[in-house]
């Protein structure tokens, strides 16, 4: 109980779900949207207020200035969260129109607009309420997660500053927060690193974790580093490698992995998820 407390401490995802809404967005986006994030797609009947005690029942006199958004179209479907490979369709679904009523609470005035999903979740996320105006340009794509991947080692420095654990194994790797696939992974990881020591985790935005051009990644999109101490890299390995391929074989992950282009190296297979290195 203990550690689960600290690594809820240290900003995990369990941490998330307690406060219930993403941090580093300018409207207060509750972490049930986290498929709209996810799929560049709310849906008609999604409300959106950019002051988070909006959510809570509203009592008395609405205070000036308290506005929401009220998704009328598309339609509500099953979303599918899209990958970082799926790069026409993250492109098409952030183009796509939507049509939202824009709303002032104390007044009741609504105005409705046309615009695309990437300027709405633009708005949510960057707080220009220019990005609601129809003829305003398409705001850009964000870049994918698997770019900070690419970019790990920049993160190395900022954990290094704020880790306890001195002596040991870490495990850097990239948390897409919006994604139930990559949460779900993360905290199998978590609990299987937790079983081997006194694990300890720290989450960093992408900013502090310094990886270049953070500004241009969704905030949802995260490094978490999960520490061991007192173990090395090869007691370290089996238990990924586990947590990874779900108890297949050796010969059978490393071949996983290379019909998705790696080599047979167990290493070079772990390096497609995080960065693994002892440390001390």
């Amino acid at each position: 109980m203990a550690r689960d407390q600290e690594r809820r401490a240290e900003g995990s995802s369990r941490g998330l779900l307690e406060r219930g809404f993403f941090d580093g967005f300018a409207w207060s986006i509750p972490v049930a949207f986290a498929p709209a994030i996810a799929a560049f797609r709310f849906e008609q009947g999604d409300v959106l207020y950019r002051d988070r005690a909006a959510y809570d029942p509203l009592e008395g006199r609405i205070p000036r200035g308290l506005r929401a958004i009220q998704v009328l179209h598309p339609a509500r479907t099953g979303r599918s969260a899209l990958s970082d490979s799926d790069g026409d369709r993250r492109l098409s679904s952030w183009q796509s129109e939507i049509n939202v009523d824009l709303i002032d609470l104390a007044s009741g005035r609504h105005d409705s607009r046309v615009i695309s999903q990437g300027q709405l979740l633009t708005t949510l996320w960057r707080g220009d309420e220019g990005w609601l105006e129809p003829g305003r340009g398409e705001p850009p794509l964000p870049l994918p997660a698997r770019v900070v991947h690419q970019r790990l080692e920049q993160a190395r420095a900022a954990f290094d500053a704020r880790q306890r654990t001195k002596r040991g194994v870490r495990f850097l790797f990239v948390v897409d927060l919006a994604s139930d696939a990559s949460r779900i992974k993360a905290r199998n990881i978590e609990d299987a690193l937790g079983e081997a020591g006194d694990l300890e985790s720290i989450e960093l935005p992408l900013d502090e974790a310094g990886i270049e051009e953070a500004e241009h990644f969704l905030p949802t999109v995260v490094v978490r580093a999960l520490l061991v101490p007192g173990r090395t890299s090869g007691e370290i390995l089996p238990i990924l490698r586990m947590s990874l391929y779900g108890g297949r074989s050796d010969e059978e992950a490393t071949s996983a992995d290379s019909e998705e282009g790696s080599t047979v190296s167990d290493r070079f297979s772990i390096g497609r998820h995080g960065l693994l290195e002892e440390i001390g």
